[in-house]
């Protein structure tokens, strides 16, 4: 009797076990069965995309004076990536924040810093110094690009944008802002000293749209800011940068179609605009 009980008991516990594994209704709380598109790392949830990089600062789209504090306060506000702008040096050797070599038909070579600030933007602020920017820039959650002016021969040129390179970069360091600007330089001669000067701490572009992939990689240089003409409507040349691990920027791209263009190519680091709210709504 008692050999007949433990027979039935084997017996019922195998069956089961085999019917419960065989069970595909049954869920295991540990280990959730994942649904199509929850997959964390698919490309609908991907964060990676272009960076919107305000040209000058956000100044077109809320009149604004281009290059002035207001402009790239604006920038960060709206949700800009980055600020972009101009620096050149005063007689002086003040690194200012400004686009032209000129004010009023005076170089800005000849000029020192106090004979500057007699001539305001239009909305009464002064030219800025480039460590004001910085100080900005440490505030906001934005990043700067600082366009090293190539000069004419007038204004000083090439050994004038070194030394504007050379000396932003010791204001960078001592406002403790390596981590917040990059360089972009578009004479060769001028790049290789800003290399020099930033040590490895940040990204230095070349915007020589002449220069081949081919001569990027050979020079070493890792950056093509390039004006967007170059590769619009041409992905095939865009590829040749990207297959060499260029990273790739463009600017200035202001109308709708060139930005859906852009916005739309894989491998896109970064656009410029001087319509950074428009461009970020894009995103």
């Amino acid at each position: 009797m008692i050999r007949s009980v433990y027979s039935f008991i084997i017996v019922f516990a195998l069956f089961t076990a085999c019917s419960g594994g065989d069970d595909d209704s049954v869920i295991d709380n540990d280990n959730p069965i994942e649904e199509p598109g929850d997959d964390n790392n698919s490309p609908g949830d991907d964060d990676a995309t272009f960076s919107v990089v305000a040209h000058r600062g956000a100044w077109k789209e809320f009149d604004l004076p281009e290059n002035s504090v207001a402009a790239l306060k604006k920038a960060a506000e709206i949700g800009s990536d980055i600020s972009e702008c101009d620096i050149q040096l005063t007689a002086d050797e003040e690194v200012v924040v400004f686009h032209d070599e000129t004010i009023q038909g005076k170089y800005l070579k000849d000029m020192t810093y106090e004979e500057l600030q007699t001539h305001k933007l239009s909305n009464g602020e002064e030219i800025p110094l480039l460590s004001d920017f910085i100080d900005v820039a440490l505030q906001q959650d934005i990043q700067l690009w600082l366009d090293v002016k190539s000069l004419s021969d007038a204004a000083g040129g090439n050994e004038r944008s070194i030394l504007a390179g050379e000396m932003a970069a010791e204001i960078v360091r001592t406002q403790g802002a390596e981590k917040k600007v990059s360089f972009i330089v578009g004479r060769k001669e001028v790049l290789d000293k800003c290399i020099a000067a930033a040590r490895g701490d940040w990204d230095c572009a070349y915007m020589n749209t002449d220069y081949t992939a081919e001569q990027f990689e050979q020079n070493g240089y890792s950056w093509a800011n390039f004006s967007y003409e170059k590769f619009y409507q041409n992905t095939a040349v865009l590829q040749t940068y990207l297959d060499k691990n260029i990273k790739v920027s463009v600017y200035t791209v202001d109308d709708n179609e060139t930005m859906d263009w852009f916005a739309d190519r894989d491998g896109i680091y970064a656009i410029s605009t001087n319509f950074p709210l428009k461009l970020k709504a894009k995103k």
